[in-house]
């Protein structure tokens, strides 16, 4: 009971402790109004990305160099580290990005962000209220209209008018109530001092979740004289240290190859980091020299900008040539762990808003359960994965191994590896969907949706089939173990036949549908002549009433089991059909099939 108080008491001791000191309440005032500008920022820009962002981020990063660049220029227009970094980490999670692309896009991403300390050193010797003001008013006005682009406007200029507003009220904070707010009472001179200062700025930043809100605060601590040069330097050093929490958190609940980004990302950032403490005599002489260079006064707070890009800037240059690198020793050092309850590949909380993106995944986690779907029945029926894909005739590999040795449960496969990846596609297209106003997208998740029900509906026939399979197929009774084998046979035929329709890449979504419609009409047919041939054989007497009963059954559920199954690869491949081509839709928005 306690524990559900806990946060709310938290906050309401925050808000008393920030109240007794005005210091503090203009300081942290700004830090909140700065933050909530950086949340309406990100939500601007994700209102356009309509794939936009997705598909640029799938075609500019086939190179290290494009990689880089691409996360440097993307940060650096949308003034968010964390949601280029959350989204490098979603794509390479779905497979949508290798590691190596995933790897250059972060490392750009940091350079990208040292844009915000130019900005926001910039604007810290103007009086931006008067700009901030009415950009929120125009920002507000935007976000009245009905159209997406107009509300994604608006939340922009939101977003960048709350930003000013931030800064602006923590750099009057520090002016009015600097000896309050006076980090320069812990100034140390050397090691100590440099130590401090990284831990202080990583500490921060780790807090806030926002680089840009600690340099806000260290700007506007050097612009007053509340922290010396060299500590603020430190400081700012300090932000990328804490920046990798934001990384470190979104990968939680992504796939071995999304974490392995995010501690690429910690790499680079702790190894600049440490590069730089232990040379840090020498970045300062570089910084102030660059700064003259470009004749920055020994006042300017834009000193700090110089620094942040710079050893930024030198870190990108460093790890540039080893970013493959990196991504093999990651790949060898991190492995997957061996678990026999499979999880989703693909799909996590943190692509679920992004349409495109979110589609694509689902269709692949749709793939990856279908593959399971393809592994039990494989089994089931008594042969390997290798039989059915490979070119060999199945009835020589059934006179060659009859049965596999080992039995397979497929109560105890259906919960580890098909159930949770169900639930998983169901959950998440369910909140995929309301992310979308468009029907073209509402219609194409809840075809995969409806494709994952057909793998799981095969699966459940295939429950039903099982027990009589091999006990049958292994009979003293000739005729009945022929017609099982049989049974086994054509289902793996089924299976070799979707499997080499929906691999090939070059066939048009519309003729594999044409062709896997083919297969489910071919096997009806032999569904007709099987039960027409068990009548014959029980007329004759040569199979007895329950033997034909069992076989009876046992082709409605083969049959029942194909029709599942195609009529799921049928719905994967209409997804790709355009909207004006799709046929006729049902009210729900799933294509017709034709049984």
């Amino acid at each position: 009971m306690f524990q559900k108080y806990l946060i709310p008491l938290c906050i309401i001791a925050i808000i008393y402790l920030v109240s007794t000191s005005d210091a503090l309440t203009n300081v942290s005032a700004g830090l909140a109004i700065l933050l909530f500008g950086m949340l309406s920022l990100g939500s601007g820009f994700r209102a356009f990305n309509g794939g936009f962002l997705e598909n640029l981020l799938t075609t500019s990063t086939n190179t290290a160099l494009k990689s880089v660049t691409f996360g440097a220029v993307a940060t650096a227009i949308m003034q968010s580290s964390s949601l280029v970094s959350v989204l490098s980490i979603s794509f390479v999670s779905a497979s949508l990005l290798s590691l190596a692309q995933g790897i250059g896009v972060m490392f750009g991403a940091n350079l990208g962000n040292s844009a915000g300390s130019w900005l926001i050193a910039g604007v810290s010797g103007m009086k931006i209220s008067a700009l901030a003001l009415p950009l929120i008013v125009g920002g507000v006005l935007f976000n009245f209209q009905s159209t997406k682009t107009a509300k994604g406007v608006g939340q922009i200029l939101i977003g960048i008018g709350f930003f000013f507003l931030g800064v602006g009220y923590i750099k009057d904070g520090f002016e009015e109530y600097k000896e309050i707010v006076d980090f320069s009472q812990y100034s140390m001179e050397g090691i100590q001092g440099v130590l401090l200062f990284v831990g202080l700025g990583a500490l921060m930043t780790a807090i806030v979740q926002s680089s840009h809100a600690t340099l806000t605060i260290v700007i506007s601590a050097l612009a007053t004289g509340s922290m010396t040069y060299e500590n603020a330097l430190a400081a700012t050093l300090g932000t990328s240290v804490g920046g990798v929490v934001t990384a470190i958190v979104a990968s939680l609940s992504t796939n071995i190859d999304g974490k392995r980004l995010a501690i690429a990302n910690c790499i680079f950032n702790f190894l600049i980091v440490a590069i730089v403490i232990v040379t840090f005599d020498y970045f300062v002489w570089v910084n102030t020299a660059l700064a003259s260079l470009i004749g920055l006064s020994e006042e300017s707070v834009l000193r700090i900008a110089v620094f942040h890009t710079l050893f930024n800037l030198v870190g990108v240059v460093i790890l540039l040539p080893f970013i493959p690198k990196i991504a093999l020793l990651l790949e060898k050092i991190m492995k997957e762990k061996d678990s026999q309850v499979d999880r989703p590949l693909y799909i996590n909380d943190a692509i679920v808003q992004y349409q495109d993106t979110a589609l694509l995944a689902l269709e692949h986690e749709v793939r990856h359960l279908y593959d399971n779907a393809f592994e039990l029945i494989t089994h089931t029926l008594g042969f390997s994965r290798v039989d059915i894909k490979g070119g060999r005739d199945i009835h020589e590999v059934l006179k060659e191994n009859i049965w596999a040795k080992e039995d397979v449960d497929v109560e105890v496969f259906y919960m580890k590896k098909i159930k949770v990846l169900f639930n998983a596609i169901l959950d998440f297209a369910t909140r995929a969907q309301t992310y979308t106003n468009t029907q073209a997208y509402v219609s194409k998740f809840a075809l995969l949706t409806s494709s994952s029900r057909h793998i799981v509906k095969a699966i459940k026939n295939m429950q039903l089939l099982q027990p009589n399979l091999k006990k049958n197929s292994l009979s003293k009774n000739q005729i009945l173990a022929s017609e099982y084998n049989e049974l086994r046979v054509q289902l793996a035929l089924l299976l070799r036949n979707v499997h080499g329709i929906i691999t090939d890449q070059d066939m048009h979504p519309e003729e594999a549908i044409i062709k896997l419609k083919t297969q489910k009409k071919a096997f009806k047919q032999m569904d007709k002549s099987s039960i027409l041939y068990i009548e014959s054989l029980l007329n004759k007497k040569e199979l007895s009433v329950q033997n034909s009963t069992s076989l009876l059954n046992a082709v409605g559920f083969s049959h029942n089991i194909a029709k599942e199954l195609i009529n799921a690869m049928i719905q994967i491949q209409e997804t790709y059909i355009e909207e004006s081509q799709g046929g006729s839709e049902t009210a729900n928005g799933v294509n017709t099939i034709e049984e």
